[in-house]
């Protein structure tokens, strides 16, 4: 990923990745109680932990991982 991959938010509060999208639960369901990155996108905070669908989040991401040293 380059840096012109990154911004921050207009707020500066946030550097986010413009290329890398939050996948709809509905559209994507996520696997079930491993950790990964959740937020319900009408009070827009994020937060790490595991997929429970009681709890009302809307959204999900995959966790980063290193890239691979060839």
């Amino acid at each position: 990923m380059a840096m012109t991959d990154c911004k921050l938010t207009h707020d500066h509060f946030a550097v986010v990745d413009v290329n890398n999208h939050w996948r709809d639960a509905k559209e994507f369901p996520p696997p079930r109680s491993a950790k990964m990155l959740m937020i319900d996108k009408k009070l827009g905070v994020a937060v790490l932990g595991s997929w429970r669908d009681s709890d009302g989040w809307t959204h999900w991401c995959p966790l980063p991982t290193f890239r691979r040293e060839e």
